[in-house]
């Protein structure tokens, strides 16, 4: 059947688009099919003459008076073309070890009539370097206003449905009329063992299933598959369902068979960090009986661990991650009741970028009575309101006295 355009049909597409969703919005602006259903009628005059005189007008016009009617107005009915697309918008979706994520689609019905819809999910991926997303949800909203906006509500969640399933309401949408679009929500959970890297491909299937009401025709299976009608063409009547989509991912449909399936990826950067703490003998006590200046003194060679010798503390925190910076760090450490702080710095670490506090902030003992370690409650070392980059070693270098 040839799909001509049929602008003149203008408000009663409107009024098909207020009664299936409750609101007068305009179609599509790229939709401006022939709806499905719809009666194409015209007719002929032929006019003539015989020796300079005016014969009857021949006509198939039953309308026009004292003409010769030869046969009635041709007609035929439009029949239904079932076209859908689905689209991936934000993949890949950067997120998290431990986080929800929620990848974004969206469907336009290309037909040339009311569609629902019913999805399911693929997620095949396996092997080094991908993770199966836990709790996946799909959740829709239809474009009501058609402004391309997800401004139309809220987002329901729809049970996934296996293709060529039966289906109930609570696992097809509600009616979308043609050229309005379907904005979905895929959300999931990765692992918290996730890595660096990892990543997960789902495959989102869009099916086609018969709405509650066609524009000019009344459904009679409404959320059963919609399948192409079969055998010649009837010119006129009930309209017939074409399908006419194409393919999206083929390993998952393909063209004229009702389905749509878009991939989308979850793709995890993570700050991969390893942390050490060692502990190294800097100089043996003089004849006083303690190093001077601990704080500055030279690293000397076979030093032995003695009262009053000065130790060093070295905690190494590498990020070995190729992107993503671990924020929010924050290191803790007591030092033993048998040394005596003498002090701290640090190197590598930088201001967290989520916390408004000027950082990073590296606290120690304040006081001499702080310093004389107990092994509990005093010589506590503190660093806080830090970041490590990517690619970065951050350190802690603390000197201490054996008591």
């Amino acid at each position: 059947m040839n799909f001509t355009q049929a602008r003149g049909l203008a408000p009663r597409i409107g009024l098909a688009l207020a009664l299936c969703l409750g609101f007068g919005g305009a179609a599509h602006a790229a939709n401006d099919q022939t709806e499905a259903g719809a009666t194409v009628s015209n007719t002929f005059t032929l006019n003539y003459e015989v020796s300079s005189v005016a014969q009857p007008v021949i006509t198939n016009d039953p309308s026009i008076s004292g003409a010769v009617l030869q046969g009635t107005p041709t007609a035929f009915t439009v029949d239904r073309r079932i076209d859908l697309t689905l689209t991936a918008t934000n993949s890949p979706l950067t997120t998290t070890p431990g986080a929800t994520g929620t990848l974004s689609f969206e469907l336009l019905n290309d037909g040339n009539d009311n569609a629902a819809y019913a999805f399911s999910i693929r997620d095949l991926d396996t092997g080094s370097g991908t993770f199966d997303a836990t709790s996946q949800t799909i959740s829709y909203m239809v474009d009501a206003n058609d402004d391309g906006t997800a401004n139309d509500g809220s987002f329901a969640t729809i049970a996934e449905t296996a293709t060529g399933a039966g289906a109930g309401s609570a696992t097809v949408t509600g009616d979308v009329p043609k050229g309005i679009r379907v904005f979905l929500q895929v959300s999931g959970t990765v692992p918290p063992d996730a890595e660096d890297n990892d990543q997960d491909q789902i495959t989102l299937v869009a099916e086609v299933r018969d709405p509650t009401a066609f524009l000019n025709e009344a459904s009679a299976t409404p959320a059963a598959v919609t399948t192409a009608s079969a055998g010649a063409n009837v010119l006129e009547g009930t309209a017939q369902n074409v399908l006419a989509d194409g393919t999206g991912v083929a390993t998952e449909e393909s063209d004229r068979d009702g389905l749509f399936a878009a991939n989308g990826v979850f793709d995890v950067e993570s700050p991969d960090l390893e942390a050490e703490k060692v502990v190294l003998v800097v100089a043996e006590p003089d004849l006083s009986g303690s190093v001077a200046n601990c704080d500055t003194a030279t690293v000397v060679a076979d030093a032995k661990a003695v009262p009053g010798a000065c130790v060093q503390y070295t905690i190494t925190v590498e990020n070995t991650g190729d992107s993503a910076a671990a924020s929010n760090l924050v290191i803790n450490d007591i030092l033993p009741a048998e040394v005596t702080f003498v002090s701290a710095s640090q190197t590598g670490f930088v201001d967290d970028a989520t916390d408004p506090a000027t950082g990073p902030s590296l606290a120690v003992p304040a006081n001499a009575a702080d310093s004389d370690c107990d092994g509990s409650t005093t010589c506590q070392i503190e660093l806080s309101d830090a970041q490590l980059d990517a690619g970065v070693t951050g350190q802690i270098v603390i000197r201490a006295e054996i008591k």
